[in-house]
């Protein structure tokens, strides 16, 4: 992307807000702060790949890997419900309905564009920087953003918009360090190069990205017989159209995760009794997810996480119709074998791997043999393992910490990040896959969007209401009457600005004198 750069020298460059990746979420941060601000902030963002707004789901070259969202619910603004849409039929196919499921790459170009289109409305606050940051300082009241290439910026705030990592590398008993047939990263070239088209693949996890690469190695030609193993061997389940379900959560609701899977369950069957199915009960959950997931214990949590998690993932992120059609049919015909059960050995020859596993529902050992085995087990969440310079140096330095579940990092309810010591950040905050373990329902373009919007009103507020010399500044994130809307109150020395208010204010003058912020 050609961007307005801002010229400063290699060294001192200051920035009121730094961004640090610059996939879909940082490409959406940036782009809200230049909307909101009306230019009057700059920003600058760190991405050490070519291309900004793609990140590796949005990256994909593809075609046939589709959207699992339909277009109605993909705008990138909270505040404005039908921007994918209306972008897609005047850049796209002016024949896009809501409910079509669009290529990803055409995503990907939207993501783009929000930017492009920031960044030509302000002129000259925006600069890209490619690079890769490895440490983060603090310098006073401001961080120092360290560059591999050595050059050093300072920043008033700093968001990690840090998006997926690769799953964590699989060690089978007897898998060799230097393997040649198996592959770690399924979004590297070598997961699908250089395939006889009439080998055989073993995909190892059976959720989205496995879907994902089945529909790769077909559009590349690859003929040959695809099986997956997973524990449990289920696939993603197939969107189709339903009527809504009424909400059924209240504050009498269960607060222990086999409670809620009954009351679930009898859900499902009231549904189904009246013509419908579980599609439309588990979408009825999708606003109070996060709500859902902070209420429960952490052993309730632990306990989903070991048992209920497969089981949730398959019914809640669903593949586009024609995908399903397309796994059902592969399936029928034996070109796609789904295997349920834990791989116990792993022995490799120069032309593919001898695998055994140990069946799931009878214990027997079973064997495959294959010229390539695929990791496919979905993004590493815990950050002591991904190996990234910048995560590696923030926790060797207590600057954040892992979530308890080790789903992400350990962030505060604005976004701040939270260090060893259980300090929120002044300074440094992140959204999206990051907040997985504190929200759990943080990964999909609805919540992002409404994340990003959040997270740079914040920003902004702080900006705007600075401190004073002799006074003290109140902050708080609210969700006064409406659980889908945040506010943002900022007061001090008797002043008070209110951040993406509802319509009745007088909530927060309530809320300001309970505060202590406010005279009543």
């Amino acid at each position: 992307m050609e961007t307005n750069r801002i010229e400063r020298s290699r060294t001192g460059s200051q920035f009121p807000i730094a961004i640090v990746g610059g996939g879909f979420t940082g490409a959406l941060v940036a782009a809200q702060l230049l909307r909101k601000s009306r230019g009057t902030v700059s920003v600058v963002l760190i991405e050490k790949g070519a291309r900004l707004g793609f990140g590796v789901a949005y990256g994909t070259q593809c075609k046939e890997h589709l959207l699992n969202v339909p277009a109605k619910n993909m705008s990138a603004y909270p505040d404005d419900p039908e921007h994918f849409l209306r972008w897609a039929r005047s850049n796209y196919d002016s024949g896009a309905q809501p409910d079509d499921f669009l290529p990803r790459l055409v995503y990907g170009q939207y993501a783009d564009s929000l930017l492009r289109e920031e960044i030509e409305r302000h002129p000259g606050q925006f600069e890209r920087v490619e690079d890769e940051v490895v440490s983060v300082d603090r310098a006073g009241n401001r961080a120092q953003v360290n560059l591999r290439s050595g050059r050093t910026l300072l920043a008033d705030k700093v968001v990690l918009a840090l998006g997926h990592f690769p799953p964590g590398d699989l060690r089978f008993p007897g898998k060799p360090a230097q393997s040649r047939h198996y592959v770690a990263n399924p979004w590297t070239n070598r997961a699908i190069g250089d395939l006889a088209s009439n080998q055989s693949v073993l995909l190892v996890g059976s959720g989205l990205t496995s879907v994902d690469v089945v529909l790769s190695l077909r559009k590349h030609g690859f003929r040959g017989t695809i099986h997956i193993v997973s524990r449990r061997g289920l696939l993603p389940q197939v969107h189709k159209a339903i009527s809504p379900w009424p909400s059924f959560l209240d504050e009498k609701s269960p607060k222990t995760a086999r409670a809620l899977l009954r009351l679930i369950r009898a859900q499902v069957e009231a549904a189904e009794r009246l013509g419908g199915d579980w599609r439309s009960v588990i979408d009825s959950l999708r606003p109070f997810t996060q709500d859902i997931w902070r209420s429960l214990p952490r052993p309730d949590q632990q306990r989903f996480l070991r048992h209920l998690r497969p089981y949730w993932d398959v019914h809640r992120h669903r593949i586009a119709s024609e995908i399903g059609t397309l796994l059902a049919a592969e399936t029928m015909t034996g070109r796609i074998q789904t295997h349920k059960g834990r791989i116990t050995k792993y022995l490799e020859d120069i032309d593919g791997v001898d695998v055994t596993y140990r069946e799931r529902k009878t214990g027997e050992p079973k064997r495959l043999y294959v010229n390539r085995v695929i990791n496919c087990t979905g993004p590493e969440g815990d950050y002591r393992k991904v190996g990234h310079a910048l995560l590696t140096n923030l926790l060797q330095r207590k600057m954040v910490r892992p979530d308890p579940l080790f789903l992400g990092l350990d962030v505060a309810s604005d976004g701040a990040l939270i260090d060893a010591d259980g300090v929120a950040s002044d300074i440094l905050y992140t959204l999206g896959p990051v907040r997985k373990g504190g929200l759990w329902e943080t990964i999909a373009v609805p919540e992002i969007r409404v994340q990003a919007s959040e997270l740079a009103a914040l920003l902004l507020a702080g900006r705007e209401l600075a401190v004073r010399e002799k006074g003290t500044m109140h902050s708080e994130q609210s969700y006064l009457g409406c659980l889908s809307h945040a506010s943002y109150m900022l007061a001090s020395e008797g002043e008070a600005i209110v951040v993406d208010p509802q319509q009745d204010v007088d909530i927060y003058f309530k809320a300001a004198v309970q505060k202590g912020v406010a005279d009543a």
